[in-house]
């Protein structure tokens, strides 16, 4: 079988890599896509490139950049920004095509016409120049809300709330319900909300500090 790695993804500490049985600990797997069935399957960097090939993992679409390793913490000496790189422009627009008309489609009510005809293309014959320009064009002029940064912290911390208040006892979910509703609703994360959802998951097991 042929593999190829089409992203880097968000996942529990309690799920195994498909291809040896390890677990997949540092919260942050690579999506490979058998070329045959299309079927998608979760590996670590190790068994990504033995069944993608070396090179494999390099420049590819991350949703994962406002989530902070297994042991960081914010404020902390590890997990930042980094330096200014430059970004891939294919990469950053199927990345935004995935946040807007998958990931969070149904959550933000995201989906716009054009960004959804990109979508299937890319998934059915690819993406040329022009329509890569064209997506980070419409990303670049988006409002705030839909802006390829605001999409991708939101999309960590959706998935990260989400495991939080299923890790919680019924009881102890309130707040995270309600603050969950609240980025949902206003399309957006305050520095506020920021410090008390990673005062919250600090104190869950398997759930990281966020960005």
């Amino acid at each position: 079988m042929s593999y190829q790695v089409i992203r880097r993804d968000l996942t529990e500490t309690t799920r195994k890599c498909d291809f040896c049985p390890q677990y997949l600990t540092s919260l942050k797997a690579y999506v490979l896509k058998d070329l045959e069935t299309g079927e998608l399957s979760y590996a670590g960097p190790t068994c990504a490139i033995n069944n993608a090939g070396k090179g494999s993992t390099s420049g590819i679409p991350d949703l994962t950049k406002f989530t902070l390793g297994t042991n960081d913490r914010v404020g902390g000496g590890h997990g930042g920004q980094g330096g200014a790189t430059t970004e891939n422009p294919e990469k950053s627009a199927i990345e935004y095509l995935t946040l807007r008309e998958n990931k969070l489609v149904d959550e933000l009510k995201c989906s716009y016409p054009v960004l959804k005809e990109y979508y299937e293309k890319h998934h059915s014959q690819g993406l040329s120049d022009s329509d890569v320009r064209h997506i980070n064009n419409i990303a670049s002029k988006a409002p705030e809300n839909l802006s390829p940064v605001v999409l991708q912290r939101i999309y960590n911390y959706l998935f990260w709330i989400d495991v939080g208040i299923k890790k919680l006892p019924t009881d102890k979910t309130d707040f995270l319900v309600r603050v969950r509703k609240t980025v949902v609703s206003n399309g957006k994360i305050s520095e506020k909300q920021k410090v008390a959802i990673n005062r919250w998951l600090e104190n869950i097991d398997g759930v990281p500090q966020l960005k």
